[in-house]
């Protein structure tokens, strides 16, 4: 079993120093967490590193380093209805020692992990940024020294929120991260990564000293009762990490400038709730679909746009944003009162499910997978070691056998854009659903296929990521995968009066939610799993904070939806089917001495290309161990290909092919 060392008690210290620049002032908060198992205090300094941003902070744990930065313009953006802050990382390689393996040797284009620790950082303060603000603000990040010991993630979360927090950008209060593993049945805080090697539980959490904010990973089907459990343990170190920035904002932070934030008119809020008769009339009327549903909460914006714009000039962004207010409490109300919401669906009741497979006759695994007017492409690749994602970070070289890509093209929701390359809304979509399937998938020496799935998405309203979670399944099972059990994914809302507090007991739960509900309503919370527990999980709130009594009803629901849409999955096909289709290449395997792999490589790699190009192999893999990894789409050429080259280093092969029982024709 685990055994985790002591630490000292929680507490935290300040303590300010002349020992910056120029004998200017240094402040330092350290913070012990006192959580057993992690012995090094996290200590953030401000004062004498990057000293012009409107707040700069550096982050040590052990002989980890972060350094982040919040900056913003002097003037805020005109014409603009929306927060503009964006968010960059990067983990820069020679915090581990190392160099980019690109072409330059410069650090490029963010990675993947990277963009991913981006969304971590955005997704908590965003909520927590003033309504109104509208100056340019950017959050940046480096791991400047990595220690190889635990994740860097929640760090970079915690860096970031204490720059902004010590900055004038009006944040509402400090936000901190941390990290839970479950290793031998007990729950551990920012784990190494040896022990999440052994982990059934990879958790990330963020929030406030209240309330949690933002949860997001990966889970060996656990149930929920343990998710609540883990999610409350992460949040002790985060009040632990909230009070010290408290007190760390208090000593250094700038007073927040709230003079130019865009506050609404007097009196237009009242002015437009006056409508709100014809809101709940429009939302009572239910819309047969998306469309309908868009152009009646257009047609009532008009109205209100058209009766305000004399007693208000120049303020259609306030005008919209006090109705989208309006539409938001209305919502509410209607789910209150009666039980139904805008479709004239039950609190959690799911949408019509419709699922097909085998729908394109030569990709290995298919499945056309839709709900309501969500629907997915769903298809599974098979292919041999040579198809793995090859990744490039401070942890080292790695490969990947399982990966998932998802694809929003602009016409799913019925508009032209940008096509090409994936956003980052794209990449971690494809990543939540990735790790939804990575638990059921069986191992590699049981099945020696790499797997890509693809999600193309081609109608949205509501929760594309866990359609694609639903039609990966089924392409997988289509492909005759084995996998472990069927997973599918629900996304769940919430609802609430007051979208600037906690959520509370009057927090209204809505299963399987549309775009309107992730839209108008608080909480999105994506949640996957099988019929025994759950392997993903993401939440993202837009009020002040999600308790755990909220978190753990949700969950509940949740499992009910689940269950629902695993049986609907049933009816298109049960379990996987019994043998891989033809067009799979098949794989042979075996193992052969190290010091006899220069002889099957052959000086050049001319020897390993002949017996490829002999035996119609379509790869041909030699690991440093001596394992080989055959594939081809013929069977017999497969056994004849392992028979030569086991000939060949037994001493009797001739340094040929003989593939076709002849010898190679010169070239």
């Amino acid at each position: 079993p685990l055994v985790l060392e002591a630490v000292p008690p929680a507490s935290h210290s300040l303590e300010t120093t002349a020992t910056g620049p120029a004998g200017g002032p240094v402040t330092t908060l350290t913070v012990h967490l006192g959580a057993p198992g992690h012995p090094d205090p996290i200590v953030l300094q401000t004062g004498r590193v990057g000293r012009q941003a409107a707040g700069a902070v550096t982050l040590t744990r052990g002989d980890t380093v972060l350094y982040a930065t919040a900056a913003r313009d002097s003037r805020p953006k005109d014409n603009i209805d929306f927060l503009p802050l964006s968010v960059d990382h990067q983990e820069r390689f020679s915090s581990a020692g190392l160099t980019s393996g690109s072409y330059n040797k410069r650090d490029g284009r963010p990675a993947e992990h990277e963009i991913l620790t981006c969304r971590l950082i955005d997704r908590p303060l965003r909520p927590l940024i003033a309504d109104g603000w509208r100056h340019e603000t950017q959050l940046l990040s480096w791991v400047l020294s990595y220690d190889g010991v635990r994740s860097c993630d929640p760090l970079a979360i915690t860096a970031s929120a204490a720059a902004l927090w010590i900055s004038d950008v009006p944040l509402s209060k400090p936000v901190a991260a941390a990290m839970v593993g479950y290793v031998d049945g007990q729950l551990v805080l920012n784990p190494t990564n040896e022990q999440m090697e052994r982990s059934r539980l990879h958790l990330t959490v963020a929030g406030t000293k209240d309330a949690v904010l933002m949860i997001e990973g990966a889970a060996d089907f656990l149930p929920e009762e343990t998710m609540v459990e883990a999610v409350t343990f992460g949040h002790e170190a985060i009040k632990v990490l909230c009070a010290g920035l408290e007190d760390f904002g208090k000593a250094v932070g700038r007073e927040k400038k709230y003079d130019t934030i865009v506050h609404p008119p007097e009196g237009l809020q009242e002015a437009v709730d006056r409508y709100a008769d014809d809101v709940m009339e429009m939302y009572t009327n239910v819309a047969e679909n998306k469309d309908e549903e868009g152009k009646k909460m257009k047609e009532l914006q008009n109205r209100v746009l058209e009766s305000l714009e004399g007693a208000y000039p120049e303020q259609e962004s306030a005008i919209k944003g006090a109705f989208k207010d309006l539409l938001c409490r209305k919502m509410f109300e209607l789910a209150k009162s009666t039980g139904k919401r805008c479709d004239g669906r039950g609190l959690d009741e799911v949408r019509r499910i419709d699922s097909e497979t085998g729908i394109l006759p030569r990709v290995h695994g298919s499945a056309l997978f839709t709900r309501g007017e969500t629907q997915s492409i769903a298809t599974a690749t098979l292919g041999d070691s040579g198809m793995k994602q090859k990744i490039d970070s401070i942890d080292g070289g790695d490969s990947k056998r399982f990966y998932l890509q998802y694809t929003f093209p602009p016409s799913c929701v019925g508009e032209t854009g940008r096509t090409g390359a994936p956003g980052r809304r794209e990449v971690g979509h494809g990543n939540l659903a990735e790790r939804a399937l990575a638990p059921i998938l069986p191992s590699e020496e049981d099945f020696p296929y790499s797997i890509r799935i693809e999600s193309l998405i081609t109608e949205s309203h509501g929760s594309s990521s866990m359609a694609s979670v639903c039609g990966g399944c089924l392409a997988l099972m289509d492909a005759g995968v084995p996998i472990k059990s069927p997973v599918a994914g629900i996304a769940m809302g919430m609802l609430i009066g007051d979208k600037g507090g906690v959520s509370d007991d009057n927090a209204v739960i809505v299963s399987d939610i549309l775009g309107t509900e992730d839209a108008l309503g608080s909480m999105d919370f994506k949640v996957a799993g099988d019929r025994q527990g759950i392997t993903t999980f993401q939440l993202d709130i837009k009020c002040e904070g999600l308790t755990v009594e909220t978190m753990s009803k949700a969950l509940q629901q949740a499992k009910e939806g689940r269950l629902h849409i695993l049986d609907k999955m049933g009816e298109a096909l049960e379990e996987p089917r019994p043998t891989l289709p033809d067009t799979v290449p098949k794989i042979g395997q075996f193992q052969i001495k190290e010091e006899s792999i220069g002889k099957v490589i052959g000086p050049g790699g001319k020897q390993i290309r002949a017996i490829i190009e002999d035996f119609a192999l379509t790869n041909m893999n030699v690991a440093e161990d001596g394992s080989i990894q055959l594939s081809g789409m013929n069977a017999t050429k497969l056994e004849m290909a392992e028979a030569f080259v086991k000939d060949l280093v037994a001493g009797g092969g001739s340094g040929g092919g003989g593939g076709g029982g002849g010898r190679r024709s010169a070239r």
